[in-house]
């Protein structure tokens, strides 16, 4: 039964990011999405009008979602160094989590998607811009070495980003059972809470931090 069009473009919304869990923005299909929301297919054309519109919604509705609670995290903690340690955490878990969009924004930026360059753009530069004020204000106060700030992204960020997209591109791949067997005790070793954290402290440690790092 449809749901009344009254917050029908934030039911589709929900719906298409549930569904992401299980494909990418480009392959979605919108009347399934209609239908996963309980919404008339209408009420789609009637709030976005195409299918770039309502990807470019989704997108910005799950990433404010994540900064709000990247936001609040750092907000949060201590000193300088956890506040790093937190938004890192928080940025890992967001990767992890939709992967699989992900995937396709770095997929849709290196095929030069104009809509996705600007989203990326508008967007991304919102949290780099804390995390490249967190890493200098750190090595302020001693935390962490000091040394060009590009050289400590290009260390940091691989222990967050690598692993997620790395079995994020074995599951669109995998085919047979014996495949997806494999990469579900990937999941568990690589990419859950406990293993993303170590990953963590063990780049902020390979960064020279030590006294400030929570056990």
């Amino acid at each position: 039964m449809s749901r009344p069009s009254q917050n029908a473009d934030q039911h589709l919304i929900e719906a298409a990011q549930k569904m992401l869990k299980h494909t990418s923005l480009s392959q979605m299909n919108i009347r399934q999405v209609a239908a996963e929301a309980g919404v008339n297919l209408g009420m789609f054309h009637y709030h976005f009008k195409t299918k770039d519109q309502f990807a470019k919604a989704v997108m910005q509705d799950v990433y404010e979602k994540f900064f709000k609670n990247f936001s609040l995290k750092i907000e949060e903690a201590g000193s300088s160094l956890e506040k790093l340690r937190q938004a890192l955490l928080a940025l890992g878990y967001f990767a992890r989590d939709h992967r699989k969009l992900v995937l396709s924004l770095v997929r849709d930026v290196m095929d030069g998607n104009k809509e996705v360059l600007l989203f990326v753009r508008q967007n991304g530069i919102r949290h780099a811009k804390i995390l490249w004020a967190l890493v200098g204000q750190c090595q302020k106060e001693g935390f962490i070495e000091k040394m060009p700030r590009p050289q400590v992204f290009a260390f940091m960020m691989p222990a967050i980003m690598g692993p997620t997209l790395i079995v994020g591109a074995a599951e669109s791949v995998a085919k047979t059972v014996f495949q997806k067997g494999l990469l579900k005790g990937a999941d568990l070793l690589v990419l859950s809470d406990k293993a993303l954290q170590k990953r963590i402290d063990m780049a902020l440690r390979g960064l020279g931090a030590g006294e400030g790092m929570k056990k």
